[in-house]
């Protein structure tokens, strides 16, 4: 089994598959990637729904919630991710908009770490090796920080690009600084796409060579570094899309704490009159 063979190329449907794609030139990435990383996300997705199935029924009793779990499963295994990402979100933007934003980053986090370790499976290799994967993660992040710098911001969220300064004389700066700002904006799901990739392609590699050679005890080592960088590559994703939304939506609070001083000033006069 080489390096461009995984256990999918043994299915039926696999390679009808790749000749239909085959058909549509796909414009990113070898066509055998895209048909594994395709197959791989499918497998990605159905183990956690039903990881989360399981989680589900356990916190559903409510006998079971409150009672850490015994050993360390699937139950026990969410609750540290959901810990450590809470933790890591509360850290940079506070606890009130960790709690907004945790379902897209956790999401995230447990589908980039699962589709990691899926690499680490003799003659399997990880969807986050293609930059159709990637990609997809990225621009979901790109969307939605902006959609939630619109939201929270409206046009200001536009107008900072222009005049990051924010004083009357960075106006005179907005036609050299919009371009650079928007460059910076459209570099980051890029940069988020092509450092996972090539990361999870390097470790794959390193792995399959040593594994390659000799199959028995000399690549134990090199599981446990591959198995440190599915969590580092994963941490690092979530830990750059959540300083993206956090500057898109920075001053939020603030915005919404003196919208409130001043519904209660405005009170206050009412009924004292």
């Amino acid at each position: 089994m080489d390096h461009h063979t995984t256990w999918w190329s043994f299915l039926p449907l696999y390679q009808s598959v790749q000749e239909y794609l085959n058909h549509y030139k796909p414009l990113v990435g070898p066509q055998h990637f895209l048909v594994h990383h395709v197959f791989t996300t499918a497998v990605v997705v159905i183990l956690l729904f039903i990881m989360a199935l399981m989680v589900r029924g356990h916190f559903s009793n409510t006998n079971q919630a409150v009672v850490p779990p015994s050993r360390f499963g699937i139950v026990a295994l969410f609750e540290m991710v959901v810990e450590l990402v809470m933790g890591m979100m509360s850290n940079i933007m506070g606890p009130k908009n960790a709690r907004r934003y945790f379902p897209l980053i956790g999401s995230l986090a447990l589908y980039i770490f699962f589709s990691n370790l899926i690499g680490l499976i003799p003659g399997m290799a990880p969807p986050t090796d293609n930059l159709n994967t990637t990609a997809g993660c990225g621009i979901v992040v790109f969307l939605y920080y902006n959609y939630q710098g619109l939201r929270t911001h409206g046009f200001g969220h536009i107008a900072h690009m222009a005049n990051p300064v924010g004083a009357w004389w960075g106006w005179f700066l907005a036609p050299l600084m919009f371009p650079i700002e928007l460059v910076g904006h459209f570099a980051r799901p890029l940069s988020l796409s092509l450092r996972l990739m090539g990361n999870m392609i390097g470790d794959h590699a390193v792995l399959f060579s040593f594994a390659g050679l000799v199959p028995i005890l000399v690549p134990l080592p090199f599981y446990a570094l591959g198995f440190l960088v599915c969590i580092i590559q994963t941490a690092v994703f979530c830990i750059l899309s959540t300083v993206y939304i956090a500057l898109a939506v920075q001053g939020h609070e603030e915005h919404e704490e003196h919208g409130h001083g001043e519904a209660h000033g405005h009170g206050k006069p009412a009924h004292a009159h």
